[in-house]
């Protein structure tokens, strides 16, 4: 790299340098401003002294102010453009030549004033032996020299010593130059091992670190990973007993309706079986008095040659029969009825039973599936950091856990059995009155 600057590098340097905080200050944008109609009156490129010129006008015509601070930062961010090495040599040079400069104009003085003080004293010499020889024996008074002859003399004898200073200035800028890069390659090795050194310690201490925040990073991460799992054993717990808690709910469920539907069918088995039954008993009836009436009429036929008495007390003995027959099927029809509606009442009041049952069911399993969607509401509103619960040990010394009540049940059973009972009393009855 040149040492040389172009307008955009040494802009955008002043901007990092004022923005690194995230914003800019009035100050700093005036600055800016100022420095920006520098750049912008100046042409071509720029070399480092003629940035810190145009810094230092700015500084001065700027509205407001910028501190020390913030100032040598701003330079410091612009030359850094330039490396390490050019700015050496740069500085290294501009020290030659004010060296070379000085000792120039020192050298050029000096020769100066000695030729100045030798043309005087040509000038005397020459005038004291011209008056010498034209004057021998006495002796006269030597003319000083005038000014214009002597600063003559001494302007052309300042230019050849100035000519000999200056080849003298320029071998000794050069011996200085070479010099000057010797020890500047010197200092740029130092200055390159030192780096290294620098660099490796601060490699060393980056390896450290970042094993450090590596090791940090694997425990972070394996108690991340215990966490999870206890919490994946947890939350796989709570949904096997969840579906447990389910399952046997709906097994509940469908025993319950299998009974009460096992229950209306042997109601309504049982209530066919008693209409059947009392519609045979009616046609045996039916078929007794017809038979009766028959053998009654067949005998009244058979007998019609006899006395007229016999079959008048015979008809008499019919209608009383009859009349016998009839009350006690009447009576036993009544009975039939009254232990129907008997059967039936119980068999309606079970069915009742059943279906407050199944309805108390019914609203235990809607209790228990809000309760559950309660329970899950509550969770997924617990924040991410909840505590979760320790896991039982695996030795078996845990508490167990507290068993599942049951829903109560009506003995099905003992009512269908209570209700057949009743029934076939009723049914053996009523033959055994017959």
């Amino acid at each position: 790299m040149s040492a040389t600057l172009n307008l955009t590098e040494v802009l955008s340097s002043l901007q990092d340098a004022m923005t690194k905080d995230g914003s800019i200050s009035t100050g700093h944008r005036s600055f800016y401003t100022t420095f920006r109609g520098q750049i912008d009156a100046h042409p071509g490129t720029f070399l480092p002294t003629d940035i810190e010129i145009l810094m230092e006008n700015a500084r001065r015509e700027m509205a407001g102010e910028v501190s020390d601070e913030d100032y040598e930062g701003f330079v410091e961010a612009v030359l850094s453009k330039i490396g390490i090495k050019e700015r050496l040599e740069f500085k290294a040079k501009e020290d030659a030549n004010m060296r070379s400069e000085e000792e120039i104009a020192a050298m050029v003085k000096q020769a100066e004033e000695e030729a100045r003080a030798k043309v005087q004293a040509e000038f005397r010499l020459k005038a004291a032996a011209e008056a010498a020889a034209k004057n021998p024996p006495a002796a006269t008074p030597v003319a000083a020299p005038s000014a214009g002859d002597v600063e003559a003399m001494v302007k052309e004898k300042a230019a050849k010593a100035a000519e000999e200073a200056r080849k003298i200035a320029e071998q000794a800028a050069t011996k200085a130059e070479t010099e000057s890069k010797e020890q500047l390659r010197k200092q740029e090795h130092e200055s390159a091992m030192a780096e290294i050194e620098s660099v490796r310690k601060a490699a060393e201490e980056e390896i450290t670190r970042l094993k450090a925040e590596t090791e940090a990073q694997i425990a972070t991460v394996e108690a991340e990973r215990v966490r999870a799992q206890a919490e994946a054993a947890a939350r796989a717990a709570e949904v096997e007993a969840r579906r447990i808690a389910e399952a046997e709910l709906e097994q509940a469920k469908k025993q319950a309706e299998a009974e009460l539907e096992a229950a209306q069918q042997e109601a309504k088995q049982a209530q066919a079986a008693l209409e059947a039954e009392a519609e045979r008993l009616r046609v045996e009836q039916e078929a007794a008095a017809r038979a009766a009436e028959d053998d009654a009429r067949r005998a009244a036929e058979a007998e019609d040659l006899r006395v007229e008495q016999e079959k008048i007390q015979a008809e008499a003995e019919l209608d009383q029969a009859r009349k016998q027959a009839e009350a006690e099927l009447d009576q036993a029809r009544r009975q039939a009825e009254a232990d129907l509606a008997a059967a039936r009442l119980e068999a309606q009041q079970a069915t009742e039973a059943l279906q407050a049952e199944s309805e108390a069911l019914r609203s235990e399993e809607a209790a228990e599936a809000e309760r559950l969607r309660a329970e899950e509401e509550a969770a997924a509103a617990e924040p991410e950091e909840k505590e979760v619960p320790e896991l039982p040990p695996l030795d078996g010394s845990a508490p167990p856990l507290p068993p599942v009540e049951q829903p109560s049940k009506i003995n099905i059973p003992v009512v269908l059995a209570a209700s057949g009972g009743a029934i076939a009393l009723c049914v053996a009855a009523f033959v055994f009155i017959l």
